[in-house]
C-alpha cells in the first residue's frame, strides 16, 4: 500500500513516545541512527503491506499502522532488543499524548454508539478480503454496560507473519487491555488468533457494572 495521511500521523504521534523509552532503556544507544532505520524499515513494510481501504472507512488501518511502526522499530535495533522489551515497548505507547487522548474519549458503554459501530464494522469488513484486513463481529450485551467482540481475522497476524516476527504478535495483543481500560472497560478474552484460537473473544464490561465480577 502506499503511504497515506494514516501511516504519516502515526508516525509523528506515536514515535516520539517510543523513542523516548528507547532512550531510558538503552542509555548508550544511537537514537538518531535507530531513528533513521526505523523509518526507512516502516517505509518498506507499508509498501509490501496489501492496502485494506483509508483509514475513514477503515479505521482498523491505524491499529496495522501501528503495528507497522513496532516492527519497523524492532528491526532498527538490530538484535538490542528482545520480545519483552518489545511488548514494554509497545505498553509504553500508550502514553503517547493523541492515543491516550482518543481511548480517553470513547463512549463504548453507551448502546448508540454500540449499534454505530455495528453498522461501521460492516463497512470496514467489506473494505478488503485482504488477510491483512480484520473481521469484526460486535454482539450486544444484556444491557449497554456489556458488549462482546469477536475477531474472526487480524491484521496483525498477517503483518507478523509478512514480516517474519510470529513471536512478536502475542505482545501486540496485549495492548487490548491496557487501552479498553483506558475507555473504562474490562477486558475478558479466552483466546485469541495469535495463540492458534479459532477467533479473538473479546468479552468487555464497564469498570464497577454488575457485570465486572
Amino acid at each position: 500500500m502506499k503511504i497515506s495521511l494514516c501511516e504519516k500521523i502515526m508516525w509523528y504521534a506515536l514515535s516520539p513516545t517510543i523513542f523516548k523509552f528507547i532512550e531510558q532503556y538503552w542509555e548508550d544507544i544511537d537514537i538518531q541512527s535507530i531513528k533513521r532505520l526505523s523509518k526507512g524499515n516502516y517505509k518498506a513494510m507499508i509498501s509490501r503491506t496489501p492496502d485494506i481501504g483509508s483509514f475513514r472507512k477503515n479505521p482498523l488501518r491505524i491499529p496495522l499502522a501501528g503495528g507497522l511502526l513496532w516492527l519497523s522499530v524492532y528491526d532498527a535495533m538490530e538484535g538490542k532488543m528482545n520480545e519483552e522489551q518489545f511488548g514494554e515497548m509497545v505498553s509504553a505507547t500508550i502514553e503517547a499524548p493523541m492515543l491516550k487522548k482518543n481511548f480517553q474519549k470513547q463512549k463504548p458503554f453507551d448502546i448508540k454508539t454500540q449499534k454505530k459501530k455495528i453498522e461501521k464494522n460492516k463497512v470496514a469488513n467489506s473494505a478488503s478480503d485482504s488477510e491483512f484486513n480484520w473481521n469484526t463481529e460486535l454482539i450486544l450485551g444484556r444491557d449497554e454496560d456489556e458488549y462482546t467482540v469477536i475477531y474472526h481475522r487480524c491484521g496483525l497476524c498477517a503483518l507478523g507473519k509478512q514480516e517474519h516476527h510470529e513471536e512478536l504478535i502475542p505482545y501486540m495483543c496485549k495492548m487490548d487491555y491496557e487501552t479498553i481500560a483506558m475507555t473504562g472497560g474490562v477486558l475478558k478474552r479466552q483466546g485469541t488468533l495469535a495463540s492458534g484460537a479459532d477467533c479473538c473473544d473479546f468479552y468487555v464490561c464497564k469498570k464497577g457494572s454488575k457485570w465486572d465480577k
